[in-house]
């Protein structure tokens, strides 16, 4: 990498409407012209949209390597709720009974690459309900 010729440092650009917004673990809530909504600090919106777009939780190594692997057990925790579907392919694939008091703890002992393939293909194969006029 070839050095820099001036010594100063780069200033960390901030996107806008992130630069208020402090670091904690606590939830922020916001009042808009809608109502009340929760804020996320820019790390948390850089790993979201990262996920979105196909991004795995191993792409990072640091502190942002925590927040992706919870944002990937959130996921598959939201997806396994709402889509019977996906908990018959889940109970498939993990020999592990769905119910709702114990699939927090279940998920949180699997290995993060586990829980990554596993979202992944619950994704490709959820079957959608289909409204059909006679």
């Amino acid at each position: 990498m070839p050095k820099r010729k001036n010594k100063t440092q780069k200033k960390e650009k901030t996107l806008i409407g992130f630069d208020n917004i402090p670091k904690t673990e606590k939830t922020i809530w916001a009042t808009d012209q809608f109502g009340k909504r929760k804020v996320l600090d820019i790390e948390r919106y850089i790993i979201r949209s990262h996920i979105d777009n196909g991004g795995l939780a191993t792409d990072y190594k640091t502190d942002r390597h925590k927040i992706a692997i919870n944002e990937f057990k959130r996921r598959l925790l939201l997806q396994l709720k709402l889509s019977p579907s996906s908990r018959k392919i889940f109970q498939r694939k993990t020999k592990k009974k769905y119910s709702s008091k114990t699939i927090k703890k279940k998920i949180d002992k699997m290995p993060i690459k586990k829980i990554q393939k596993l979202y992944l293909s619950l994704l490709k194969k959820r079957k959608t309900k289909k409204l059909r006029k006679k």
